[in-house]
């Protein structure tokens, strides 16, 4: 995939416009979606921090946000046939699972700077459970000094648990948090701003 930061990615057009109108309306008629906490939304750059209980909460996430949000996202789904083809029409961050990429914080540096939102799944995978947290999250937002946005996905996972084939009708609600400032230097402080938003993220999803 060419580099998100190549790419004139814009936060807003009239056809990301549509189109998210267009799949809010399915979402709602399939799944009862719901948005909540849309006055949180920050303008300009931020990070976007979110618990990850399905392969499909991108789509949720990006469903409900105002303004184009490029996640991180494992290169390997590139390769799946539909759901390259919407990775790389919507844009992405490709990482190979399991790997440091200087490369990855730097595309993600250069989309802050441009004004843009980068979303990161501090779990790394699909978690239907609380899993371990890594702190990437708050070293991009540190270098970029960009607000930290938690985000909570709620019912993803009866949707589209582990190891389905289709997904299966579930209410799906997305809710914003208020934003976390910059973390400070150090991976204890950038670790401790993860584990903050990632606190309020679960208080939710109990």
């Amino acid at each position: 995939m060419e580099a998100a930061s190549r790419r004139a990615w814009s936060s807003n057009t009239v056809l990301l416009h549509l189109a998210r109108i267009l799949v809010r309306l399915l979402l709602r008629l399939l799944f009862r979606f719901r948005m909540e906490g849309l006055e949180h939304f920050p303008p300009g750059p931020a990070v976007v921090v979110a618990n990850h209980p399905s392969a499909l909460d991108p789509m949720f996430i990006a469903a409900a946000s105002p303004e184009r949000v490029l996640f991180v996202a494992a290169a390997e789904f590139l390769s799946l046939r539909i759901v390259g083809w919407v990775m790389r029409a919507y844009g992405c961050i490709p990482v190979r699972r399991g790997e440091v990429d200087a490369a990855v914080i730097r595309e993600a540096m250069a989309l802050l700077a441009s004004g843009l939102k980068v979303g990161v799944f501090p779990e790394g995978r699909i978690s239907p459970q609380p899993g371990l947290l890594r702190r990437g999250a708050g070293l991009i937002a540190h270098r970029a000094q960009a607000p930290v946005l938690p985000v909570a996905v709620l019912g993803s996972d009866r949707v589209f648990p582990l190891g389905a084939r289709w997904p299966r009708l579930a209410r799906v609600t997305v809710r914003i948090g208020s934003p976390l400032p910059a973390p400070g230097p150090g991976r204890d402080a950038q670790g401790a701003t993860v584990a903050e938003a990632m606190k309020w993220i679960r208080t939710q999803v109990r």
